[in-house]
């Protein structure tokens, strides 16, 4: 079930709202972005995540050099502390595009929900999204 949680960045100059189902699991993905950050996210539609605070004060990384097309992923984080709290994306399987919300970052969800919430493996490493690497115990 789809529920609207609340998330910020560590010191709180960046708050947004997203409407995720973590039924449909946590996400840890293998690509260089997410193992050296340790970016553990959930999918939401792109109409469903909203910045309610510190907009302008958000920066934008897209890797260089990068596989996706420029514009295809983006990654956003704080200047101040540096916390990566949502990344954009496009991808086909999808729907389009999306946000993927570094659960992290949700200030009010429970460790019973997180708990709950299945884990589901990318193999962000050789562009394969929709299937596990095979190897996992390390993620």
């Amino acid at each position: 079930m789809k529920k609207t949680y609340h998330g910020s960045c560590h010191c709180g100059a960046v708050r947004f709202e997203a409407e995720i189902d973590l039924a449909e699991g946590i996400r840890k993905c293998n690509c260089s972005f997410c193992w050296k950050l340790g970016y553990r996210k959930s999918f939401a539609a792109y109409e469903a995540v909203r910045v309610t605070d510190g907009r302008d004060r958000m920066r934008e990384y897209q890797a260089t050099p990068s596989n996706w097309p420029e514009g295809d992923i983006n990654h956003y984080m704080c200047p101040n502390c540096g916390a990566n709290f949502l990344s954009r994306g496009y991808l086909d399987f999808m729907g389009g595009n999306f946000w993927a919300v570094n659960v992290a970052c949700l200030d009010d969800v429970t460790e019973e929900e997180l708990g709950a919430a299945p884990i589901v493996y990318e193999d962000g490493k050789r562009d394969r999204q929709d299937q596990a690497p095979d190897i996992t115990g390390y993620l």
